[in-house]
């Protein structure tokens, strides 16, 4: 089957979506971290599809191409011509193409050759060309416009009658392979169904340099190598398509694929590297410094890479942070942090005797009683040497039923503005059995803060601030101008919020009664007429001491907004109650790209610190996929992270009453998109 030849086309009916040929290559999505492993400590694994991109592609099948000219791959486009890639990967999963030949290369205007086509015939030695098999023709499905470095279906007069036959654009034919009319005679186009990646237009391009001989139909436009018009036409003189194979984007252990990969270890003494698909796991040996670098090469021999280095420890372990002492209420969850560098193994005593299955530096103890008190002391270990924490208490009281540790107030410093700038900051209202509503202040704080005491600068002069229910289009309530109302004042004292000038153009929405019953809400602040600047959201539990277990109340916290580069995002937040709570804090950032969130930041950095003390309590920069993070992330319903390899920071810790602050600023001091949030955990 053949393409209709040139000069039945003029007029133009409608323009298909643009697809051109790839010419980005492999390239560094975000660099790898140096390593710090401990000697006879488990092995570290870094997942390369988190490091590396092939940007611009957006289909998930591939097939590559190896030809007697060169190789190259070529992404799929099922999700704008499904029958077509179907229909074209049957014919290559039954082999179909092996030793398949181009046998026509066309010019359609005048000029340079247009198309070089294959798919329709295979050689069998002694040399003999064979027609392939067809499968049942496939409907038009014209969607994207023949530019260069596309491949398309061939098809005879009959716009569904594509089989096996394709073709490859040289040139931009959008114009003369679109739905035309000419002289009342109508041509419905030809489907584009995938593109050629990276820089293998150069092998394309090399096929089609091929000089052209005519023969008998349907070979008149045959292209042959190294061959004499009058001489007898062999294998050497085709050119082969020696097979076309499904690949995938990134190497799986098995099969083709359109990156491949490749880690070279200057110290291999020092650390071990296997590579198992795109996993590439390393195992400490010995003291010492490796420098590796991981390569992902594409069918074309472009390149990109990460250096980083492994350093695997030459000294007993050090605590990065000590256990603290924890007064909780019974039946809460209390966690004992204790992690320690270059530590191979941990071990966790109560009062001298050792506790089974508690080998990490983060020791849970969930549904706490009287049987759980004691003195609580970590051992870190390597090869070289071990050490042992500080003793921590914990003390177990009765639940007070009328003053439950809860969460009270949040609180986001921050430039905020319109599009990416919206502010939004989320709540979840619970426990699922509370019973009543919660009264809640709201606030967006802008001009107010470039008064004394607080005296910033390039504040948000007018926020606008919207309410909404979870999953809602229409604001549960909106304001603008908080108004000076005596009502809304007395609100703001109540919660213990710093008072806002009568005339002031901040905005506040205050819902005492009735409050709001369990569920999600949302509040979005922005400024008015595209403004921006800093602002400060806030959101306070108004219902007073008085708690019980089933009262509603504050249970998830979180904010989401666009930080500049070397800058931070400050959340704060309040705990109540008459004993410890753990929480959950992750800053999020790689993660949320699984819900189409572009420009995310790429590394975030979650440090956590005592607002009356200034203390820093702690700090993550990777998650590491903790089993004990990911267990108290289900309890509480918690989206999961993009796998243990993602670059999100997460902290869980237990914390007495009081204000703190979580900071979260990209690697390097990158920008981006991220979110932050505190969850309760029971």
């Amino acid at each position: 089957m053949r393409l209709i030849r040139p000069g039945l086309f003029v007029v133009v009916f409608f323009a298909a979506v643009s697809l051109r040929a790839q010419s980005s290559v492999p390239a560094l999505a975000q660099p790898i971290p140096s390593q710090t492993l401990a000697p006879g400590g488990p092995a570290v694994t870094i997942d390369a599809r988190n490091h590396f991109t092939l940007p611009g592609v957006v289909g998930t099948q591939f097939v590559r191409y190896e030809t007697v000219l060169g190789r190259f791959a070529v992404e799929l486009r099922a999700d704008v011509a499904p029958r077509h890639v179907a229909n074209f990967l049957a014919y290559v999963r039954a082999n179909a193409y092996v030793n398949s030949v181009i046998h026509r290369s066309a010019v359609l205007e005048s000029g340079s050759t247009s198309i070089v086509q294959g798919g329709g015939y295979v050689y069998r030695l002694p040399f003999e060309l064979f027609q392939i098999a067809k499968l049942s023709p496939v409907a038009l499905e014209y969607n994207l416009a023949n530019a260069r470095g596309t491949l398309a279906a061939a098809r005879s007069s009959d716009p569904n009658s594509a089989t096996s036959e394709w073709y490859f654009n040289v040139r931009d034919n959008s114009s003369v392979l679109a739905p035309q009319t000419v002289n009342g005679i109508s041509s419905a186009g030809y489907t584009v169904f995938g593109r050629v990646l990276g820089t293998g237009m150069s092998v394309v391009d090399a096929i089609a340099a091929v000089r052209v001989f005519p023969f008998a139909s349907p070979f008149g436009e045959v292209p042959l190598r190294n061959y004499t018009a009058g001489d007898p036409t062999t294998a050497a003189n085709l050119i082969v398509i020696t097979a076309i194979t499904p690949a995938t984007l990134f190497p799986t252990g098995g099969g083709a694929s359109v990156l491949d990969l490749v880690v070279q270890n200057s110290a291999p003494s020092v650390v071990s590297t296997v590579l198992s698909g795109s996993t590439l796991t390393l195992t400490p040996l010995s003291p010492g410094t490796a420098n590796l670098t991981l390569r992902a090469t594409d069918a074309n021999g472009n390149t990109a890479e990460a250096a980083f280095a492994v350093s695997v420890a030459s000294a007993a372990p050090v605590f990065t942070a000590q256990p603290m002492a924890q007064t909780i209420a019974a039946g809460s969850t209390v966690v004992f942090n204790a992690p320690a560098t270059a530590a191979a193994t941990y071990r966790w005593e109560r009062n001298g005797s050792v506790l089974a299955g508690a080998t990490s530096g983060t020791l849970v103890i969930n549904n706490a009683s009287v049987a759980d008190e004691g003195t609580y002391v970590a051992f870190a270990s390597n090869s070289v040497g071990n050490i042992t924490s500080n003793p921590a208490a914990l003390s177990v009281v009765a639940a007070d039923s009328v003053n439950v540790p809860r969460l009270v107030n949040l609180s986001i410093l921050t430039t905020a503005g319109a599009g990416a700038r919206i502010l939004t900051m989320g709540a979840f209202i619970g426990p699922g059995d509370a019973r009543g509503e919660l009264p809640l202040v709201i606030r967006g704080v802008g001009p107010t803060l470039a008064q004394p005491p607080f005296n910033v600068g390039g504040v948000l002069a007018d926020p606008v601030m919207n309410f909404y229910a979870a999953g809602a289009a229409t604001p549960i309530e909106s304001n603008d101008n908080w108004g000076g109302s005596a009502s809304l004042a007395a609100a703001f004292a109540a919660v213990a919020a710093f008072p806002l000038p009568a005339g002031s153009l901040d905005s506040a929405i205050v819902r005492t009664s009735p409050g709001l019953a369990t569920g999600g809400y949302t509040v979005q602040v922005t400024g008015k007429g595209n403004a921006s600047g800093t602002v400060i959201a806030e959101m306070y539990d108004a219902a007073g001491a008085a708690r019980t277990a089933t009262t509603p109340r504050l249970v998830n916290l979180s904010t989401r907004a666009e930080i500049d580069a070397n800058a931070d995002l400050a959340v704060g937040f309040v705990l109540g109650g008459q004993a410890a709570r753990t929480v959950l804090v992750r800053g999020v950032g790689p993660s949320l790209a699984v819900f189409g969130v572009t420009g995310v930041m790429a590394d975030p950095r979650l440090e956590l610190f005592n607002n009356n003390t200034g203390q820093r309590i702690g700090g993550n920069d990777d998650w590491a996929g903790s089993l004990e993070i990911a267990t108290a992330a289900a309890s509480v319903g918690a989206f999961s992270l993009s796998g243990p390899a993602s670059k999100d920071a997460v902290l869980l810790v237990t914390l007495p009453p009081g204000p703190y602050s979580a900071r979260l600023s990209g690697a390097g001091g990158a920008g981006g998109a991220a979110l932050v949030e505190v969850y309760e955990v029971k």
